[in-house]
Parts: structure tokens; sequence; C-alpha cells
């Protein structure tokens, strides 16, 4: 201890200066080392985050390509199917209309059976009134004889 007293009797002020200028330079390199440490786990972080998003982007542009693909299909697909669609709405509105000019057609043909079958009671009643029903029909010519299967 009698060396430290001498020392610090001799130099003593200007030494603890010293020390003091020294002990603050090691906390700053300290601190310095703290913060170099610290930027180099991030930096280390940051380039494996990097390496992690690059493969990710990767995947992603691979699954969009992907997902493009698949939808040009469908778009395709859709196409078709609209264009099915308008065809066959073509089909049905075509036999929307024939079923209606069907039937028209078969009110026509029911009405003109019925003009006919009216013309038909008119021609028997006038029939019963030429022929008497005492005799038998067997004995009067037939007015549609000459449309006989025989003869055709």
């Amino acid at each position: 201890m009698d060396l430290e007293k001498k020392i610090l009797e001799i130099g003593g002020a200007k030494l603890l200066t010293q020390k003091s200028k020294v002990d603050g330079i090691r906390l700053h390199i300290n601190l310095a080392n703290d913060e170099i440490t610290k930027a180099e786990v991030a930096k280390a972080k940051a380039e494996k985050d990097s390496v992690k998003l690059n493969g990710s982007i990767e995947a992603n542009t691979t699954a969009l390509e992907e997902v493009d693909a698949e939808l040009e299909d469908l778009n395709v697909q859709l196409q078709e199917l609209v264009q099915y669609v308008t065809e066959l709405q073509t089909k049905v509105e075509a036999a929307q209309s024939a079923a209606e000019n069907s039937k028209e057609d078969l009110e026509n043909l029911k009405a003109e059976l019925d003009t006919k079958n009216e013309e038909i009671q008119a021609f028997r009643q006038h029939e019963v009134k030429l022929y008497p029903t005492w005799m038998p029909r067997s004995h009067f010519p037939s007015p549609f004889s000459r449309w006989n299967s025989s003869s055709c």
C-alpha cells in the first residue's frame, strides 16, 4: 500500500483522471460492442427472413401462375357453357314455338273434325229421310261405294 500512496502522491490526480478516462472509454467500447453484436444479430435475422421471404415469393409466384392457368381454363369452360346455354335457349324457344303451332294446328283439326261430324250428322239425317227404316240397308247402295277398298 505504501507504493500506491507514493504513486498517488506523485501523480495521483493525473492518474485518477487518466484512469477515469480509460474507464469511460472502456464503457463506450463495451456499449459499442453490445450495439455491434445486436446489429449483427439483427442483420443475421434479417438475412434469414430475406431468404424465407424470397422462397415464399417464389412459391407464391408459382402458385399464382398455376391459379392463372386454372382461371384461364375456367374462363374457357364458362364460355363453352354460355354458348351451350344460348343454343339450348334457342332450341327451347323453337320447341315452344313448335308446340304453340302444333296446338293451333290441333285446334284447327278439331274444328275441322267438328265441322265434318256435323256434315255427317246432317247427311245421316238426310239418309234417314230418303230410306225408310223398315227396309234393311243392304238393299240400298252405299253412297261411299265408289271409294271401296276393292276399287283402289
